[in-house]
């Protein structure tokens, strides 16, 4: 797929894009999830809803162990006039990964202590079963659609050339490249922002005076973070835990209450960014080969855990590159394979270095 550019700005051509979907469908959900693409995605769908006299669904899915700021922002962004709230908290499966002890945070569970009571315009109950996972429940909420629907989304293809291809690749909607079609014919996603970059979003941000999630300024000022490298999720799972290094200085409430909530959270608050105890960044010296570290690992997982480990293991290649990031998943007890090995990793090493080897 060749990138062409054209004789318009990104906001000038997600704006046209956002009207052309709003031309073909009635029924408009917009994704949020409080970071700063979203947010920007949500506030060029709410004007063009005002300009049109129309209303908006926005669609955010709370796994409970979020941030405050990102509870504050939601706040904010669903109490619009313009804005059909579908705020769910319903009982969802989140990975810790953290714990042995507690893979699993369901959140909302009944009967328990929850971070934070739910909010008075949520979506707090779902009739009949669901599948109590993140990307499952997504799909399932599209599958539900009785009507024709858009789904925006606020994927930037910048970020890398997978999400490029995943999002050009197969048009979904009338042959429009930044649509993918999703299991219910009635429903399509769209990406209008795909070909923005960080900066563009910012700048869209500040030019429009729109509010965001606190979290930017306080890990920017208190932790000294490249904004490029903030990313707002949910708190533990196997992607973005090591935010609970930061976590008691930017919200110290938030990290008592996640105290609370679960277990593992305290070691990964002061090891999340450690070389050895989340992460296989460096072999322990007591170890000769990362081989030999794996094993030592698996010998000392519980034992449900290690066997489905093994399994995978056993069929995967076999050589240093690999045995190194078997130990990061089983440091992050990650047996879902939600970080998947890269097992011709070395081999583009190899064919990189030889690139290298030839220019020089």
């Amino acid at each position: 797929m060749m990138i062409v550019y054209r004789n318009e700005n990104v906001l000038e051509a997600a704006r046209k894009r956002i009207a052309k979907v709003f031309d073909s469908f009635d029924r408009i959900v917009v994704s949020v999830s409080s970071g700063k693409d979203s947010t920007c995605l949500y506030h060029l769908c709410l004007q063009e809803a005002e300009r049109r006299d129309r209303d908006i669904i926005v669609f955010f899915l709370d796994q409970e162990a979020e941030y405050q700021g990102t509870v504050d922002l939601m706040r904010i962004l669903m109490q619009h006039e313009r804005v059909i709230p579908w705020w769910y908290q319903v009982p969802i499966d989140m990975t810790n990964a953290t714990s042995f002890n507690a893979p699993f945070l369901r959140a909302w569970e009944p009967g328990v202590e929850w971070m934070r009571e739910k909010e008075p315009n949520a979506i707090t109950s779902i009739t009949g079963d669901y599948p109590m996972r993140f990307y499952p429940f997504i799909d399932w909420l599209e599958q539900q659609q009785t009507e024709p629907t858009a789904f925006f989304v606020g994927l930037r293809s910048k970020e890398s050339m997978n999400r490029f291809r995943a999002v050009t690749k197969n048009p979904g909607y009338k042959g429009i490249p930044w649509s993918t079609k999703t299991k219910n014919d009635l429903c399509f996603r769209f990406y209008p922002i795909y070909d923005w970059t960080i900066g563009d979003v910012w700048k869209f941000i500040a030019d429009e005076g729109v509010p965001y999630n606190s979290v930017y300024d306080r890990l920017y000022c208190l932790r000294g973070m490249r904004v490029r490298d903030i990313r707002i999720s949910n708190l533990i799972h196997e992607k973005s835990f090591s935010c609970l290094t930061d976590l008691q200085e930017v919200e110290p409430d938030t990290y008592e209450r996640l105290l609370r909530r679960i277990s593992g959270i305290h070691c990964a608050a002061l090891y999340a960014k450690d070389s050895y105890i989340y992460n296989s960044d460096k072999l322990p010296e007591r170890f000769a080969t990362w081989l030999e570290y794996r094993d030592y690992l698996l010998s000392t997982t519980p034992g449900e855990y290690r066997e489905r480990f093994a399994a995978r293991f056993a069929k995967q290649r076999a050589d240093e590159t690999v045995y190194q990031q078997q130990c990061r998943q089983i440091l992050i007890n990650d047996w879902e394979n939600n970080i998947p090995v890269d097992q011709k990793k070395m081999e583009k090493r190899k064919a990189t270095l030889e690139k290298w080897r030839d220019l020089l």
